[in-house]
């Protein structure tokens, strides 16, 4: 049985939207620990910035954080994947695209990120292991946290750009009313 993206993905994106400054986003990374954001327009995923680009395209040439959005260095537009692929498919395409992730889109959804680090930490003997890790990966994030998280709901399996997790699973609002 070949291991899927859904299976190995990190579950729920944290995003961003293009007028965002960098420091603002530097922030949301640092809090969340993580090296990306999502950048997000009218409920669609325009974007993606980095660590990398915040160091390359920001700091080393000497721009201020404060004040340059986060559409001037994002990368777009996203390089998509679907949770049904086997993860080879996504190491080739990281491979052929140069890229070090990939956007997991289900029904025109953004529902999820994999990246190269996901991808060298499978191994056969872990398959079980990683396919419960995925739901954890976004621990404790109560609704009012103000840093948006979207993706399918653990409970009703909806759609939402306002997730947070009860008893370690992402859930909507309306199921987090219900369970919370």
């Amino acid at each position: 049985m070949e291991l899927r993206i859904g299976d190995a993905m990190t579950r729920g994106v944290i995003y961003a939207t293009p007028a965002d400054n960098i420091q603002r986003i530097a922030e949301i990374m640092r809090k969340n620990d993580i090296d990306s954001v999502i950048v997000m327009e009218k409920s669609k995923g325009v974007g993606i910035v980095t660590d990398t680009d915040i160091i390359g395209k920001v700091v080393a040439p000497g721009k201020d954080p404060r004040t340059t959005p986060v559409s001037q260095i994002m990368t777009s537009p996203l390089i998509t994947i679907t949770p049904d692929k086997d993860v080879d498919k996504a190491a080739r395409m990281m491979r052929d695209k140069n890229v070090k992730r990939l956007v997991v889109m289900q029904n025109a959804k953004i529902v999820g990120i994999i990246s190269e680090f996901d991808l060298i930490k499978i191994e056969p003997a872990l398959h079980i292991l990683i396919k419960e890790h995925s739901q954890w990966d976004i621990a404790d994030i109560p609704m009012t946290a103000g840093t948006p998280v979207s993706g399918i709901c653990e409970i009703c399996g909806e759609y939402s750009e306002n997730l947070g997790t009860v008893d370690g699973r992402l859930v909507c609002e309306d199921c987090f009313k219900e369970e919370g």
